[in-house]
């Protein structure tokens, strides 16, 4: 059924725009669009188009907005749901504010610019894949299914909540996430991702809350978070090298508070496990050991690190199921000011009082 578009001041003439329509002026929709294909394809630069409450549905193909390599390009206030594509952004830059995708995904490639803004209540993704360089900025809006980057760099995510899916990261930095609820929306960053932060955050209901492998150059920051009633808070299985973990609270995960359990020496990272507080961890193990069979229960577990001893300094904690830090010498180094029960014996590498 075709929509009637009511014109912005700017643009030239009335137009009845349908399914399937190019834009190259501002438009406002009266009607609810139910589409086979496309929706609507964006066909310059500088273009608004007011869904003014409305809806654009899809039959399960097509894209519900493909802006293209468009510049420019602002669609705020409805719906797009069912479509193959929920919008597709190539090159091109849109924002869409008070907009909820349902049931169709968002991609942005290229070196695109993909905007969403909220309130959390009127902005909803389910699935986000951004490749090619891509930016992405997300303010207060929600989140399921999948937010997938690749070579991201310049995202900024904050304000939101992320809930029954999860975030993986590959070869991307300088991103920047903040104030989000993670709920059942575990964090991986995978190898070659650095120069990320990730501040002041809840992650909380998964598996892993947060999973970090091997990465170079400039640190990935993991600070002032909260990790709570997950199964672990943190795991690194793979390498332990330039991340930087402070300043966090750990609170009830099940085995452990942060394992670091790799599987291959990577190199000593300079940043130390630091100012974090460990409290009720490792109650719930169900039979859980590390590499080499022995029992996890603790605040931080670390196992397998001979060759690159990880630095633990001013973390606390209490009520853990084992230990605040578990180790065993030579597998840690102490940088002071460890407050709580260390093991799995007295270390003389590591002071905890």
């Amino acid at each position: 059924m075709a929509a009637l578009a009511v014109p912005s001041p700017s643009a030239a003439a009335d137009e009845e725009v349908g399914c399937g329509a190019v834009l190259t002026s501002d438009v406002t929709l009266t009607r609810d669009l139910n589409c086979a294909g496309d929706g609507l394809t964006i066909g310059a630069d500088g273009v608004t188009v007011d869904l003014a409450g409305h809806s654009i549905a899809g039959d399960g193909t097509g894209r519900g907005v493909a802006v293209g390599d468009r510049k420019g390009v602002a669609v705020h206030d409805g719906v797009i749901s069912g479509f193959r594509l929920g919008a597709e952004v190539v090159g091109g830059a849109a924002v869409f504010s008070r907009v909820r995708f349902a049931g169709n995904a968002l991609s942005a490639d290229q070196a695109a610019s993909l905007t969403l803004v909220g309130p959390r209540s009127a902005c909803l993704a389910e699935g986000i894949d951004v490749t090619g360089s891509s930016v992405l900025t997300i303010d207060r809006c929600t989140v399921h299914g999948r937010l997938q980057g690749t070579n991201g760099h310049g995202w900024t995510v904050k304000g939101s909540v992320l809930s029954n899916g999860y975030l993986e990261l590959a070869e991307s930095g300088s991103n920047v996430f903040s104030g989000n609820l993670f709920d059942g929306f575990p964090v991986n960053l995978t190898e070659r991702s650095n120069d990320n932060l990730y501040t002041d955050n809840v992650f909380t209901n998964a598996q892993v809350g947060f999973r970090a492998e091997h990465s170079t150059g400039a640190p990935n920051r993991v600070e002032n978070n909260v990790f709570k009633a997950n199964r672990y808070g943190m795991t690194f299985w793979v390498s332990f090298s330039n991340v930087s973990v402070s300043g966090n609270k750990f609170e009830g995960n099940r085995v452990a508070g942060i394992l670091i359990d790799p599987i291959r020496f990577t190199g000593v990272t300079p940043y130390p496990v630091s100012g974090n507080t460990f409290v009720h961890n490792g109650l719930a193990p169900l039979g859980a050991v590390d590499r080499d069979g022995d029992p996890i229960k603790d605040g931080v577990h670390v196992s397998g690190t001979e060759q690159a001893p990880v630095e633990l300094a001013r973390n606390d904690g209490t009520d853990n199921g084992g230990f605040l830090i578990w180790g065993r010498a030579g597998e840690v180094t102490d940088g002071g000011g460890n407050h709580g029960p260390c093991g799995p014996r007295n270390d003389p590498g590591l002071n905890c009082s």
